[in-house]
């Protein structure tokens, strides 16, 4: 009988170990304790609601231990995959994955802009109709700069697939190779089209932000480990809080947010630069519209055969954002 007993409480003992390490981010959510939460960042100009939220208090303010890890592509996907990381700044580059089966779910949006479109300052093309026939440069096929300007070559009547050429360089060979003529135009993140522009070479045609047009598509959502969000949806309800609270101080101190970046060595640059990209985007939390542009983005990339022809559009987006209440 002691045996029996010694047996019984030895399993119960474990059991117990087991469940309180299974549960440990939802106790502490429930606690005073802060919860301890991996976000990955790129290291980019427009990763700055990441580092406002991290730098002014914002994710402390909400309950968390935040640990800022640096990612690329690749270790994100990684990253999301093995749970060590929890939330990013998420972009359209990340949908195709999803569609494959990362588990990562979008809950908002984080900002428009930070895609630019640009030519030669002296090249006859001048709007985005001048580009049918034309080669355009691009970081990747299928990439985020490709996915937008595609939408707008649709828009303006121009079949993206059959009525352009996209030849794919590194970032920093974009600027070589259309000045070597390799190409008519290119399309690429912040801050590589500005850069161009600054240089008194380049001049713009095409940018996803557009003077506060409130149909501008954000380029970067909230997105969170859909692991997270099912387990502990009030952990995942303060990473989003902490996005939208640092999306507002934004919209009022661009420059003090370059500062921040550049100071803190997050980005290179100057701070001059990337104040001024920084004030042609829009940081805007708000749900609805993001799910509306997510939809938008998406039905695009179905179009244009990135994501699989039988992804049912209404079902992939119901699926992926998901409203935190």
């Amino acid at each position: 009988m002691k045996k029996s007993l010694s047996l019984f409480f030895a399993v119960l003992l474990a059991l117990t170990f087991i469940i309180s390490g299974c549960s440990n981010k939802a106790s502490q959510a429930s606690s005073n304790k802060p919860v301890h939460v991996r976000i990955g960042h790129y290291g980019g100009t427009c990763d700055a609601a990441t580092y406002v939220a991290y730098e002014k208090g914002y994710f402390k303010k909400n309950g968390l231990d935040v640990e800022l890890v640096k990612v690329d592509f690749n270790t994100l996907k990684d990253g999301i995959g093995t749970g060590k990381i929890d939330a990013v700044n998420a972009s359209p580059g990340l949908f195709k994955p999803i569609e494959q089966g990362l588990n990562i779910k979008l809950v908002d949006g984080i900002h428009t802009g930070c895609i630019q479109g640009v030519v030669p300052v002296n090249s006859p093309i001048k709007s985005i109709k001048d580009l049918k026939g034309k080669t355009i440069g691009v970081d990747a096929i299928g990439g985020v700069p490709m996915v937008l300007l595609s939408m707008e070559l649709s828009q303006n009547g121009i079949d993206p697939k059959k009525d352009v050429t996209w030849k794919v360089y590194p970032d920093p060979q974009l600027e070589q190779a259309i000045d070597k003529g390799e190409k008519d135009a290119f399309v690429n993140w912040d801050p590589f089209g500005e850069q161009y522009i600054e240089s008194g070479k380049g001049r713009k045609i095409f940018g996803n932000n557009h003077d506060g047009d409130p149909n501008n598509q954000y380029c970067c959502f909230v997105g969170i480990n859909g692991k997270l969000v099912k387990e502990n949806p009030e952990v995942a309800k303060a990473i989003a809080n902490s996005y939208a609270e640092a999306d507002k101080w934004i919209e009022g101190h661009q420059e003090e947010t370059a500062q921040l970046e550049v100071d803190k060595k997050y980005i290179p640059g100057d701070v001059e630069l990337n104040a001024k990209l920084l004030k042609s985007y829009e940081f805007v939390s708000d749900k609805e519209r993001a799910k509306k542009s997510f939809t938008t983005i998406v039905t695009s990339m179905k179009q244009q055969k990135i994501l699989d022809p039988s992804t049912d559009v209404n079902t992939f987006v119901n699926n992926v954002f998901v409203d935190l209440k």
